[in-house]
């Protein structure tokens, strides 16, 4: 023990022991090991006991303590990697004991114990640390990681806990909280500084702030949405739904008997006889309208279960003398499956009246369909999931949990990454000759395997809203609990790249070209104007009101260069961004805004991908697309249209436009102004195919008059609908104001509200991509009549978006995983990703900290 004991650290940290005069080793080993009392700094006891406390024994034993650690058996410690010392130490790698040779040789030859922790350099860097690499690490351990030191030039702690303020607030010690949760939930290990945080305060000063501030910000909104989730958790109406009585005869329950079954019914019997017996008395109840045939494997039943299981009529019954792992038992049953399609059921379920008949209905129309899964309700009737998704770290998602499943959204059938093996019917020939990998624990993550072997395959996996079951699942106990995580690591070590690119999400900007001088503009505001002659002139209409926004690193950039917007797109793919949706003006017999695009297209090397937004409406002195002092009206007659598409057909040609599935997308700002949205959708997609696309991704942006009307797509001939925050869910703010700006009387709104109202929306029956905004303020087009948005922050946005990927995870599949924002330059409405003089590129960070963190495992 001699090398995992540290007397000066077991007296630092346990300083009664000073007080009994008792020997510290001695006392360790009779009564602190017992205690979870740690013998060392990277031996840490309440650590290793919650990763497996029976490996130390009933009572934690110095010897059982000793054993795990030359056996390499347990982590000792969230500072102690050992596989990283195994890859950088090839000495040590054929012996036992690694943490003792990292003590007794690595250490001293400048080895690390885990990646981030730099011992030598963490002396070298600060005057108080003593120049001697063990007491250097310990010096970090018990005093430098807690005060948010630097562990290592590859980790800043302060840096860390500024960028997530809920581990501030946890107290828990920045590296650590790395090692031990933050890696794996995907956060970033912050290696770079930043600029003192700011925020607008006292008519447009700039004020510093405290780490404190940023906190409260994102604690303040992240409270809300829980208590909003948790209060729309409890609105739910319950409706209890009891298991099926087992109660009866074996004799009354019979199915028919099958020469040529189209569907096999596969259930493994491994819960309770009166579960597997409900789950058969449904099936019965219900009488699917087509040929099958039920498939049980009995895995260890009762003998007086079996019996009575093995009489019922037609029942093929297959018995497992002894219980074996799931995947076994049903790769057993599986053998004997004869149906086209197989539906896996687990015995704690129950169907209910036309589910089987919708699942089957959903493969029959789709040949490119491998398998489809239910809507589950839980046995209090809420939703327990429409169908599932999953993280990059293998953790498996259920669409929907305790929600209300009734709301449309979750009725409509639509693609997903996999559905639960507790209803999942498949076309066995896909399958193969093995049903799932023995390797897998029960309920571990064998059904994701199954449907990720399709996907992996070219084929989908979609949920059936029609199709409703019941499933009585049980909490998982500890054991059930790490069979999960193993699950996970299988998951991502067959399948992480999938995964990955199955979670991956694509970032779009909306896009204003109004930075050049045009003729038009030159007529109406003055010769000269662009957009940033607004920009300039804005003042604070009230105190705490941040006016103007002033530009940084690209400056106040012309967009007929090339120079321009090679910069815009390499800043844009710096944090993430893979293009922009890019507004486009047709009024008819003139084009407005399109130097910028022109010059895009006539430079080839310009890495800048976009997609058009169609802004069709008119052109006003008040900046507002209505009908009072029209500057430009909007034409919708033949040649118009006609010009609209053919213009859409000929960007949609450069391999630089914006695809989803392969089909160019096209975006429509006001489609409820068209005279017939329909006809228009029809004649767009004519137009791309006769240019030889295999079709058009059609898309209307929910603004003005669409954003509350809940349409629905299809309804117009449109693929998919794009939120537009803060459009139609804006909430005024309450808090009164100080007015600096005479004879203003603009509109003032609540930015954390709003948010909350954007991700408190049902979820939709159609196609509906996310949007964000960072904030919204038209003070420079409306100096008296703007309207702002007070609480707006890039820490609030980080939420904001970290929520949003939640939506898409939910929601959305593939290439259809888009979220976009709402802008990359709209510097007259105060709604802007490019850096400013004052927040420099903290929207961006937020924005590239929130997907960043939500994509690595």
């Amino acid at each position: 023990m001699s090398w995992y004991f540290d007397r000066d650290f077991y007296l630092a940290t346990n300083p009664d022991i000073a007080e009994t005069g008792l020997d510290p080793l001695l006392h360790f080993i009779e009564r602190g090991c017992a205690r979870l009392r740690s013998p060392h700094p990277l031996v840490d006891l309440p650590y290793m006991a919650a990763g497996n406390a029976a490996a130390l024994g009933a009572v934690p034993r110095p010897d059982a303590l000793a054993d795990m650690l030359e056996h390499n058996l347990a982590r000792p410690s969230p500072y102690f990697d050992p596989d990283h010392y195994l890859a950088t130490d090839g000495a040590a790698a054929a012996g036992s004991g690694l943490l003792r040779r990292f003590l007794q040789h690595g250490l001293q030859a400048g080895r690390r114990p885990n990646p981030h922790l730099d011992p030598a350099w963490y002396a070298q860097r600060y005057d108080d640390v003593p120049n001697d690499p063990y007491l250097a690490m310990c010096h970090f351990l018990l005093q430098g990681d807690a005060e948010g030191r630097a562990a290592g030039p590859a980790f800043d702690g302060a840096l860390y806990r500024a960028r997530y303020p809920d581990v501030a607030e946890a107290g828990v010690p920045p590296l650590r909280h790395y090692l031990e949760y933050g890696e794996r939930e995907g956060r970033q290990a912050p290696t770079e500084r930043r600029a003192a945080l700011a925020v607008p305060a006292g008519a447009g000063r700039v004020v510093t702030i405290d780490p404190d501030t940023v906190l409260a910000i994102d604690r303040d909104l992240r409270t809300r949405i829980d208590a909003a989730r948790e209060q729309r958790r409890q609105a739910v109406r319950v409706s209890l739904h009891p298991a099926a009585s087992p109660n009866g005869d074996s004799a009354r329950l019979t199915f028919p008997r099958t020469a040529s079954p189209r569907l096999s019914i596969l259930i493994s019997a491994r819960h309770a006889p009166d579960a597997a017996i409900a789950c058969l008395r449904s099936l019965q109840t219900v009488q699917p309208q087509l040929a099958f045939e039920v498939v049980l494997v009995d895995d260890g039943m009762p003998a007086s279960a079996s019996a009575w299981l093995q009489a019922v009529p037609n029942l093929v019954w297959l018995r497992r003398a002894t219980k074996t792992t799931f995947p076994a038992a049903c790769n057993q049953a599986f053998a004997r499956c004869r149906g086209e399609y197989v539906l896996l059921l687990a015995d704690d379920t129950q169907v209910m009246p036309g589910a089987i008949e919708a699942l089957v209905a959903a493969l029959d129309a789709d040949p490119a369909v491998a398998a489809v899964g239910p809507r589950l309700l839980a046995s209090d009737g809420r939703l327990q999931e429409a169908g599932r998704f999953l993280r990059a770290n293998g953790e498996i998602g259920m669409v929907g949990s305790h929600a209300d499943p009734s709301e449309a959204g979750f009725c409509q059938d639509r693609d997903v990454t996999c559905c639960s093996g507790a209803a999942l019917m498949f076309r066995r020939a896909l399958a193969g000759a093995t049903l799932f990998d023995d390797a897998y624990d029960p309920e571990s993550g064998e059904d994701a395997d199954l449907c990720l072997r399709f996907v992996s395959a070219g084929h989908r996996v979609r949920h059936v809203g029609g199709a409703m079951m019941l499933h009585h699942s049980r909490d998982p106990d500890v054991h059930a609990f790490r069979a999960m995580i193993r699950g996970r690591q299988r998951l991502v070590a067959r399948w992480g790249d999938l995964i990955r690119r199955l979670d991956a999400v694509r970032v779009l900007a909306f896009y204003l070209p109004q930075f050049h001088p045009t003729p038009e503009n030159d007529l109406w505001w003055g010769t000269g104007f662009t957009e940033w002659t607004n920009v300039t002139k804005a003042q604070p209409s009230y105190v705490g009101h941040y006016q103007p926004h002033l530009p940084a690193d690209l400056g106040f950039y012309d967009l007929r260069t090339p120079e321009a917007l090679t910069a815009q797109a390499l800043l844009a793919r710096r944090y993430g961004i893979e293009g922009f949706c890019v507004y486009y003006y047709n009024f008819g017999k003139r084009r407005v805004l399109d130097r910028p695009l022109a010059t895009v297209r006539a430079h080839p090397g310009i890495p800048f991908r976009w997609c058009l937004c169609w802004a069709n409406e008119n052109w006003t002195r008040q900046w507002d697309g209505g009908e009072r002092e029209i500057l430009m009206a909007q034409n919708y007659d033949p040649d118009t249209l006609d010009a609209v598409i053919a213009d859409a057909v000929s960007h949609a040609a450069d391999p630089r436009y914006i695809r989803v599935d392969g089909l160019p997308l096209f975006l429509v700002y006001r489609p409820l102004l068209l005279p017939d949205a329909p006809a228009f959708a029809r004649a767009c997609r004519a137009g791309f195919a006769a240019a030889g696309f295999p079709g058009v991704h059609l898309a209307y942006v929910e603004s003005v008059e669409a954003a509350a009307r809940n349409l629905h797509p299809a309804d117009l001939g449109f693929d998919a609908s794009v939120e537009f925050p803060p459009h139609g869910h804006a909430v005024p703010a309450t808090s009164p104001a100080e007015i600096v700006k005479e004879d203003w009387s603009g509109y003032r709104y609540d930015y954390p509200a709003t948010v909350l109202a954007f991700l408190q929306r049902d979820a939709v029956p159609c196609r509906r991509y996310p949007a964000v905004f960072p904030g919204w303020d038209n003070t420079p087009r409306q100096s008296l009549r703007g309207t702002s948005f007070d609480g707006a922050s890039p820490e609030a946005f980080r939420v904001y978006v970290e929520e949003k990927i939640e939506h898409i995870r939910r929601s959305l599949t593939g290439e259809q995983r888009l979220l976009f924002v709402n802008a990359w330059n709209e510097w007259s409405e105060g709604a802007h990703l490019e850096p400013d003089s004052f927040y420099g590129h903290r929207w961006l960070e937020a924005l590239r900290d929130a997907v960043e963190a939500k994509a690595r495992p």
